[in-house]
């Protein structure tokens, strides 16, 4: 799990967070992304303030499957605070994760990468060069690779940001 920043104006994304840790329930696992959200300190335009209110993120799909718990994994974790939304995952999303990642890591006018990775997020950190190609389909990842905080990562930059603003209309 990896928490993302989007700088607006250098269209630059920081990854500034990881949760990494495998055998949690959902309870835990909705409990210590909670708590996460909530130490984050988030700005406006105008004012910095704490977080009070859960982050909305994505999740790999499957996390909604039903295991005959009135609900997958991520239902669980909704039900207890969280506000997750399942990765969209159709022909092709694989690569254009993978895609997505790298034009990412390039470098662009200024010299600096549009995707900084924050040192505390020693999992992504130790993975994302360890990705290998793979030999059937040079597009790709091995499969052998250690790949969960990757494809975190590539769910995070190829979610569809959703938003809603209020603007006058005239002539109703």
């Amino acid at each position: 799990m990896l928490w993302l920043a989007h700088d607006e104006i250098y269209d630059r994304v920081y990854v500034i967070e990881e949760l990494y840790q495998s055998g949690m329930t959902p309870e835990v696992f909705a409990r210590e992304v909670l708590r996460t959200d909530r130490l984050l300190v988030l700005s406006d335009s105008s004012d910095t303030f704490c977080n009070d209110q859960p982050l909305g993120g994505v999740i790999d799909s499957a996390s909604f499957a039903d295991t005959g718990m009135g609900g997958g994994r991520a239902d669980q974790m909704n039900k207890l605070g969280c506000r997750w939304r399942a990765a969209e995952k159709g022909a092709g999303s694989r690569l254009a994760g993978i895609a997505a990642i790298h034009a990412r890591l390039a470098a662009v006018k200024d010299s600096m990468p549009r995707l900084i990775v924050f040192r505390n997020c020693r999992n992504l950190i130790r993975t994302l060069p360890a990705m290998v190609y793979s030999r059937t389909n040079p597009e790709d990842i091995d499969d052998s690779c250690e790949q969960h905080a990757v494809d975190a990562l590539r769910y995070g930059l190829t979610r569809r940001k959703i938003e809603f603003r209020l603007i006058p209309v005239y002539g109703i």
